[in-house]
Formats: structure tokens, C-alpha cells, sequence
């Protein structure tokens, strides 16, 4: 028994050594270079509730075939693509506008949040009755605002979002505000807490100028102490340079 079982593990090595060669005979150029996969996750709001949405979520890649439909698990869709792919996301639901957006895995957050506007009815200010869902409302809402490199400056993406936030805060007076200002680790550290503390001022002036009272905000600023994102890269980098707000009931 003994000898069989060696006799089989150096069968095992020789095959194992024979597709090593095999491979190494092949050109690097003829080589099936097998993309990095890039989990994805997204969340879908109504934009004036920001209530979750039960929807049907579809994304093309660059080539037809590539469709995917993601999964609903733990309060978010996720699907995997190419670190470098680029495709087409579009988003259904019953009582809600169609939204379809360009969307590439390298420049993502890794959560990705797309708000829905309900469809209106005939009568102008009222919008059709959305069923209600089953999906979990979270206790806060948590959504992260990106900046440019060095500066305090939303990139454009955010401005929409901040935009939708402060709508949300002017019609429901409740909640709070809290601000968590972050850098990327490139520079100074003591100017990097400086400018995690101007974005957090920055989001704070535009929630101020959209009526807003000041009591209801409260920040803090971190510099590049706690990256959600490994800073080896510009894609990553691009993550931490970030405000994330957390609205709370």
C-alpha cells in the first residue's frame, strides 16, 4: 500500500512538473493573462427617503456577453468585474425612474451608492406610491464624499451626492450630522490633518449655506490615520482623500 501511494504522489510531482514546462515553452506574449476580479458593492436609496429600494440591478462589460446580474446580500448588491473593465450598470424598479450610468471598477468606491427619483404622477409634486420593501432600514446612513489630491475640493461625483444629502436634511429636521474628515498618507502629516480638517469645513460650509443649523453638525478630522484603502497606488489614494458623513436619527 505504502509503495502505491508513492508511486502515485511522484505520478502527481511529474504531471505537475510536465505542465510547468509546458507553460514555460509558451511565449509570454500567448499567455491567458487572467484579469484581476474587483468586488464591487452597491447600494440603491430613494433619493428623496433614502430609504433602500428593492430593485433589478444588470451590468454589461465591454463585451455583450459580459452581462451580470449582482447578488442582495447583507444589505447590499455585489457582483465582481476586471480591475481595469469598464461597463454599462442599470438599475430597475417599480415606481422609480430607469437610471443606467458608465461605471469602471478602478475608479469605485467600495461601496457605491446610486439614488433612484420616483416617478411623478399627473398631478405636479406628487410621485407614484412605491410598495414598500422588506430590505432593512439601518439605523444611520453612511455615505463617504470624494476630494481632489491636496485640496479641499469635491470631485464632481460628490457634489451630486452632498447635493441629494442636504435635501434630505432640509426636509427632515431631526436627524444629525457627523463629519470625518481623511488624507491620503502622501505629504506631511501635521498638513494632512490640516486638510482633513478644510474638507470637513468645506461640507460643513455647504450644509450651513443650504439653511442647515450649525448644532446639527459636528466633525472630525483624522489626516491619514485611518485609510479604508492600502496607499500603494493613485486608485487607492483616491479613496482616502475622502469625508465620510453619517447621518444619524
Amino acid at each position: 500500500m505504502k509503495t502505491f501511494t508513492t508511486i502515485l504522489m511522484i505520478s502527481i510531482a511529474a504531471g505537475f512538473a510536465a505542465h510547468a514546462q509546458q507553460r514555460a515553452d509558451v511565449p509570454a506574449n500567448q499567455q491567458k493573462i487572467i484579469p484581476q476580479r474587483t468586488r464591487i458593492a452597491v447600494r440603491v436609496l430613494d433619493k428623496y427617503t433614502l430609504r433602500p429600494i428593492q430593485a433589478t440591478i444588470m451590468v454589461v462589460g465591454q463585451r455583450p456577453e459580459d452581462l451580470v446580474v449582482p447578488l442582495y446580500e447583507d444589505g447590499v448588491y455585489q457582483f465582481k468585474m476586471s480591475a481595469k473593465d469598464m461597463g454599462v450598470i442599470s438599475i430597475h424598479a417599480s415606481g422609480y425612474e430607469t437610471l443606467s450610468e458608465v461605471i469602471e471598477a478602478r475608479t469605485l468606491r467600495p461601496t457605491k451608492i446610486f439614488y433612484l427619483t420616483p416617478i411623478e404622477t399627473d398631478e405636479p409634486g406628487k410621485t407614484t406610491e412605491v410598495t414598500a420593501t422588506d430590505l432593512d432600514l439601518k439605523e444611520g446612513i453612511e455615505t463617504v464624499l470624494l476630494f481632489t489630491r491636496s485640496e479641499p475640493d469635491l470631485l464632481p461625483e460628490s457634489d451630486y451626492e452632498l447635493e441629494i444629502l442636504a435635501d434630505y436634511l432640509v426636509r427632515n429636521t431631526a436627524p444629525r450630522i457627523e463629519l470625518f474628515g481623511h488624507t491620503d498618507d502622501v505629504g506631511d502629516p501635521r498638513k494632512n490633518l490640516l486638510l482633513s480638517f478644510d474638507r470637513v469645513d468645506e461640507v460643513k460650509k455647504y450644509l450651513v449655506s443650504r439653511s442647515i443649523e450649525t448644532a446639527r453638525i459636528r466633525g472630525k478630522a483624522f489626516g491619514s490615520g485611518l485609510p479604508i484603502a492600502p496607499n500603494d497606488c493613485e486608485a487607492n489614494r483616491r479613496l482616502n482623500r475622502r469625508v465620510e458623513i453619517r447621518i444619524v436619527p
